[in-house]
């Protein structure tokens, strides 16, 4: 896991080190606080299984392409199968993550008029805390909590509603998924910024 946090590591040094001065591609520089936006998703699921998901963000616009930021999670979670003990549990956490718009504009870039989505690349790496009596499935006795480590790979596509705001679909794939791993890849998200 430490090889590819360290490769994922490197590689966005390498990118962020070719790329121009952080004010090039704007006409007029954004202030400080033009560049910073907030954001996030959630999610919800009832059945069976029942998870309620918020999850925050707040970022940087680095370049015009370019923006990193912070992301917390939180998730109330409650399995209550059939022939199962039923359990509910609280999984957080936090993650960084960077995005680059690789086209910003789709109509631009192939010619179709009204269709002014955006597709991006985003990596991030995201620390869960999850309770080791439901989730740590080498070593079932276990008590207390652990932390599991991801790291997320993938892109999607935004659409602005606003001079500042969109939507987003992305999909992720997890690059070191375990048995402990509660995401199935891909993992697919729907967001927002604002």
């Amino acid at each position: 896991m430490r090889k590819w946090i360290f490769r994922i590591g490197l590689g966005s040094l390498l990118i962020f080190q070719m790329m121009p001065n952080s004010a090039a591609g704007w006409e007029d520089p954004p202030s400080f606080r033009d560049r910073i936006f907030f954001g996030g998703n959630f999610g919800l699921t009832f059945g069976n299984t029942t998870s309620i998901i918020v999850a925050p963000l707040a970022g940087y616009r680095i370049t015009p392409r370019l923006a990193g930021g912070l992301g917390i999670r939180y998730e109330y979670y409650k399995s209550n199968y059939p022939g199962f003990v039923p359990y509910d549990t609280h999984i957080y956490g936090g993650s960084v993550f960077g995005r680059y718009m690789i086209i910003k504009n789709i109509s631009e870039a192939v010619g179709l008029g009204g269709f002014n989505s955006g597709i991006f690349l985003q990596t991030e790496y995201e620390i869960l805390s999850l309770e080791s009596e439901y989730f740590d499935l080498s070593n079932p006795s276990a008590s207390g909590r652990f932390n599991l480590h991801s790291v997320l790979v993938g892109g999607g596509i935004y659409q602005p509603i606003g001079r500042r705001s969109g939507v987003m679909i992305s999909v992720l794939w997890n690059l070191n998924e375990s048995y402990n791993s509660i995401y199935a890849n891909p993992i697919i998200r729907f967001g927002f910024n604002f």
